[in-house]
C-alpha cells in the first residue's frame, strides 16, 4: 500500500522533528495516525482462524518435566490453571491485590535500579526492587509451583500481567520457561534451529556495533546492517529474508498509542505498524532496545505494544509462533 507507506514515512519525519512529548499531539501527526489505523484496519485481513487447543492436546505436548501455568483474570480476581501431562488444577490466587500493589511501582524501581548503580542510594533502590519482586513471586508463582514438580514451564498471562519480569522473580530464577502468547499458539509452534540470521545496529547506541559484531561471529553467513545502512527499508527487507533477526537500537514505548512504539534506525523510527508489512517475519526476533518489551493494556485485557505487533504480524502470515526477547539497554557485550 504506497499511500500507507507514505503516511508512515511522514510520521517518521514528524517523530524526528518534534519533541518526544509533542509529536503525537501534533495535529498533522494525529490525522496521519488516524489514517494509518483506518487503512490497516480495512486492508489487513486474517488468512486463518486458529482453533483453541483442547486440554488433551496441550497435555499431549507435555512431558513429565514440563508444565503449563496459564493465568486467568476476571471479575472474581486472578487464578492460575496448572496443566501437567497427567492432570489440570485451578489454583486461586487470593492475594492478587498485593501483587497489583507491587506492580504499581515496579517500573519506577526497575528504571532506578538501571540508573543508580553506585552510591548510598543504590542499596536502597535494590532493596525496594527486591521486595517488590519477592512479593510478586510469592503471590503469583509460589502456589502454582506447589502443584507441580516440573523443571520447565510454559507461562501464559493476561494483559494485566504484561509488566511482570518473570525471569527476575525469585521462584523462577534459573528455571527454564517459555512465555507464550497462548497455550494454543505454543502447541502449534515449531522448534527448529534458524538457518539464516540478520543483525542490525541503530544510531547513537554505545557499543551497539560491537554487540552486533560479537554476536554475528557465531554465524558465518550472517548479514549485518550498521549505522547508516540500518534504515527502516533495509531492516524491513532483512527481516523478511531471515529466520532470526537481532536489532540493537534505541527504543521507545508510546503508552498513548502503543503501535507507534518503535526502534530508532538511521532514517527514522521503525513503528509497530510497520511489522504488518513484513512478510514473512522472522521466527525469532531479539530486540536489544529500551522499553520495547513494554505493553499498554486495552479493553478485554489485551496487551498492545511493539512485541505484540510483531507477534500479530507473525500470526497473520500463518507461520509457527516466533520467540521474542527485549533487553533493557544495548550497552553491554554478551560476555558481560
Amino acid at each position: 500500500d504506497p499511500e500507507l507507506a507514505a503516511d508512515l514515512a511522514e510520521l517518521r519525519m514528524l517523530r524526528a522533528d518534534l519533541s518526544e512529548a509533542d509529536w503525537l499531539t501534533d495535529p498533522r501527526a494525529i490525522a496521519l495516525g488516524d489514517r494509518v489505523r483506518q487503512r490497516q484496519w480495512a486492508s489487513t485481513k486474517a488468512h486463518h482462524v486458529e482453533e483453541h487447543a483442547s486440554l488433551a492436546s496441550v497435555q499431549a505436548h507435555l512431558d513429565d518435566e514440563t508444565a503449563v501455568l496459564s493465568y486467568v483474570f476476571g471479575s472474581a480476581g486472578l487464578s492460575c490453571v496448572v496443566v501437567t501431562s497427567a492432570d489440570a488444577t485451578l489454583v486461586d490466587l487470593p492475594e492478587w491485590a498485593d501483587a497489583r500493589a507491587a506492580l504499581a511501582g515496579l517500573r519506577a524501581d526497575l528504571d532506578m535500579a538501571a540508573t543508580v548503580r553506585t552510591g548510598p542510594m543504590a542499596d536502597v533502590v535494590r532493596a525496594s526492587l527486591s521486595r517488590r519482586l519477592s512479593e510478586l513471586s510469592r503471590v503469583l508463582v509460589d502456589r502454582p509451583l506447589a502443584r507441580t514438580d516440573a523443571r520447565r514451564l510454559v507461562i501464559t498471562s493476561p494483559g494485566i500481567l504484561a509488566g511482570v519480569p518473570w525471569s527476575m522473580l525469585p521462584a523462577l530464577v534459573g528455571r527454564p520457561f517459555t512465555l507464550a502468547a497462548s497455550a494454543s499458539r505454543w502447541v502449534r509452534s515449531t522448534v527448529a534451529p534458524p538457518q539464516s540470521v540478520g543483525f542490525a545496529a541503530g544510531p547513537r547506541v554505545a557499543r551497539g556495533a560491537e554487540e552486533i559484531e560479537t554476536a554475528a561471529t557465531a554465524w558465518p553467513d550472517a548479514r549485518r546492517l550498521i549505522a547508516r545502512e540500518a534504515t527502516v527499508a533495509s531492516v524491513s527487507e532483512l527481516a523478511a529474508e531471515v529466520d532470526l533477526l537481532h536489532v540493537a537500537a534505541h527504543g521507545r514505548h508510546s503508552s498513548d498509542n502503543p503501535l507507534f512504539s518503535g526502534l530508532e534506525l538511521s532514517d527514522g523510527v521503525l513503528f509497530g505498524h510497520d511489522s504488518d508489512h513484513i512478510a514473512p517475519v522472522p521466527r525469532i526476533v531479539i530486540l536489544s532496545a529500551c522499553e520495547v518489551g513494554r505493553s499498554s493494556v486495552r479493553w478485554g485485557e489485551e496487551a498492545v505494544g511493539m512485541t505484540r505487533a510483531w507477534l500479530h504480524a507473525e500470526r497473520m502470515t500463518m507461520r509457527g509462533t516466533g520467540a521474542m526477547w527485549s533487553m533493557s539497554c544495548p550497552k553491554s557485550t554478551p560476555s558481560e
